[in-house]
């Protein structure tokens, strides 16, 4: 049986407020996942503003707010609760990120949602 997790990185890799930019795909579509550290509790959500289809760190590379308490697009503004994904700012209000499914053993973080997969570097 092929072993379907995407190596993130070591869980001590992570500090809080960093984050880790994995390329993959969502159901078929290309784009990338973030993983990162909040609360002392790694999270993973697709890479892409309920707003527009764009990279929450598009413009700038972060995606959290000036604070380190939300995360931000930094596109349009668009803040978000890290823990749930869920658009907090007026225009999207109650929105969600795609939350993505990780793992964690004593290797570090994987990736591990059946919607995702790794995107090969050399294609």
């Amino acid at each position: 049986m092929a072993d379907n997790r995407i190596w993130v990185c070591s869980s001590e890799h992570l500090a809080e407020g960093d984050y880790i930019r994995v390329k993959a795909s969502y159901k078929g579509n290309p784009g990338s996942v973030v993983v990162f550290k909040h609360s002392d509790k790694h999270f993973a959500y697709l890479n892409r503003c309920v707003h527009m289809p764009r990279e929450l760190d598009c413009e700038h590379n972060t995606i959290f707010d000036d604070k380190g308490q939300l995360l931000r697009c930094s596109m349009h503004g668009i803040v978000y609760d890290p823990m749930t994904g869920e658009s907090l700012s007026t225009m999207c209000n109650g929105e969600k990120l795609t939350s993505i499914r990780i793992i964690e053993d004593q290797e570090g973080i994987w990736i591990k949602d059946k919607k995702v997969r790794s995107i090969d570097e050399n294609h």
